[in-house]
């Protein structure tokens, strides 16, 4: 099993970047995401002090939530892990599990308002997406830096989906049985 910290996150590509299909990741409808942002970034250059960067991090947060695409999780820590072993692996609401931004939003969103022209389509999705995945992790853990994390596989999206859930994700039996697997494999101290 590998482990991961935050930083060796961009181990796939030298610059940090991977490049993301967004056919893969069931992006329909991709310009019209798109068209939303051409928004956020306009009114953000025109009134910074009205759309500021909090301001235009909830909007693009509230336009790109609750997606087939958002939010994707691509690891998990090993307190995290522990507390899903402890419940047969099942999701049970309050029992302090989370998501953890690698990249945190504002950064990201920073990232899309910088330039002084909208990035294209393909920019913007790419960035979004690249910098939109999550890892799973216990409740406090991610309140100054995500710790070292086992990574995984998820390049559709499917497993852990917050498709038409803004606050949580889907746990299916494939969700139980991979962690249950990771568990399985893992060293744990």
């Amino acid at each position: 099993m590998k482990w991961y910290t935050p930083s060796d996150e961009g181990h796939h590509a030298a610059n940090g970047l991977v490049q993301i299909d967004a056919a893969q990741m069931k992006i329909e409808a991709g310009h019209t995401f798109h068209y939303l942002y051409l928004a956020v970034h306009r009114a953000h250059k025109e009134a910074p002090e009205i759309w500021t960067i909090q301001e235009c991090t909830r909007i693009m947060t509230s336009i790109m939530a609750a997606k087939p695409f958002s939010w994707r999780v691509v690891g998990i820590t090993e307190a995290a892990l522990k507390k899903f072993s402890e419940s047969n692996f099942r999701y049970k609401s309050g029992a302090g599990i989370t998501r953890a931004h690698l990249k945190p939003r504002i950064d990201t969103v920073r990232m899309l308002l910088a330039p002084s022209e909208p990035l294209s389509e393909d920019g913007f999705l790419n960035i979004w997406q690249q910098n939109d995945r999550t890892v799973l992790c216990a409740s406090g853990e991610n309140k100054t830096s995500i710790p070292k994390f086992i990574s995984f596989e998820n390049a559709d999206g499917e497993l852990f989906s917050c498709h038409r859930v803004l606050a949580g994700w889907r746990h299916r039996r494939r969700e139980q049985d991979h962690l249950r697997s990771l568990f399985e494999r893992g060293p744990r101290g």
